[in-house]
């Protein structure tokens, strides 16, 4: 008899042994981890993948029980968390598939005691759903985009033939125009001349008196005063010869274009084969010719 008490003792003391694989009783420690840790949904994926980990349901039935137990109070955990359907969809979904592993490892006991457990609790969590109406579960509806209106083809230019492309604009400017324009250019060329002349008179003056200044003995010393006159006298010189320099060329330009511009007046008067735009800037002057080549009528 102590001998009885003693196996007994030493039955109750032995530490039962795992149902879990390996790999899932290590999925186990994550989730209950993540459980008393009050993080509940990962702890619910890590029940499941622990639950994947052991796909044969008639060799692993009792470790599938204990993780399919878990995850439902897990679950239902959470859902009084949140009071959100989203748990009781995935309890749902969970205890189906549970159910039917068990129908298709034991198709010979469809009675089984473990079936018809997964199937109450199945009817469980459907009827909690009810409270949410028929689309608890559906997955929400992808957002509505707003529909882009397509792009209005783009009308193409109207593209010229190359007949038309090639045919040039007739842009001869009539005689009359061309001896205003001329008239204009030579009355410029004689008020340019008439500076020139200014300039040749004050450049003449300058140097006369710089000649008047140098030409003091030279035991005399300038005083300050003519000293400074012959600087003056100097500068104002080189003034005078650079608008000479300047006014001469303009001179020469503006008078030989307006020449041109009323030989061309004259001609275009007869065969108009000719036309000229002139132009002329503070820096320089010149003419556009239009020449229009082919036998004359």
């Amino acid at each position: 008899m102590p001998m009885l008490h003693a196996v007994a003792l030493l039955l109750v003391l032995a530490p039962a042994q795992s149902v879990l694989s390996p790999e899932a009783a290590e999925y186990n420690t994550k989730a209950m981890r993540f459980y008393d840790a009050g993080q509940l949904a990962p702890a619910v994926d890590e029940f499941y993948a622990a639950y994947r980990s052991m796909p044969d349901a008639r060799r692993d039935l009792a470790g599938r029980e204990q993780l399919a137990g878990s995850m439902r109070s897990t679950l239902l955990d959470l859902h009084e968390q949140t009071g959100e359907a989203a748990p009781l969809c995935r309890l749902q979904s969970i205890l189906q598939e549970h159910a039917d592993a068990l129908t298709a490892a034991f198709p010979n006991d469809p009675d089984k005691i473990e079936t018809r457990s997964a199937r109450a609790r199945h009817e469980e969590a459907t009827l909690q759903l009810a409270a949410f109406g028929p689309d608890a579960c559906k997955p929400p509806s992808p957002p509505v985009t707003a529909a882009v209106p397509a792009p209005e083809p783009s009308v193409p230019a109207p593209s010229m033939s190359p007949a038309a492309a090639a045919q040039p604009l007739d842009d001869a400017i009539p005689p009359r125009q061309l001896k205003i324009a001329g008239g204009v250019t030579l009355g410029l060329s004689a008020v340019l001349l008439g500076v020139m002349t200014y300039g040749l008179a004050t450049e003449a003056g300058q140097r006369a008196r710089v000649a008047d200044i140098n030409d003091k003995p030279a035991d005399c010393p300038l005083t300050l005063a003519e000293f400074n006159d012959l600087q003056t006298s100097r500068e104002h010189a080189l003034a005078g010869r650079r608008i000479v320099i300047g006014t001469g060329v303009a001179a020469g330009v503006t008078a030989a274009l307006g020449t041109t511009l009323l030989v061309l007046a004259h001609r275009s008067a007869r065969t108009k084969r000719w036309s000229a735009a002139p132009w002329w800037s503070p820096t320089g002057g010149g003419l556009t010719l239009h020449v229009k080549l082919g036998t004359a009528r």
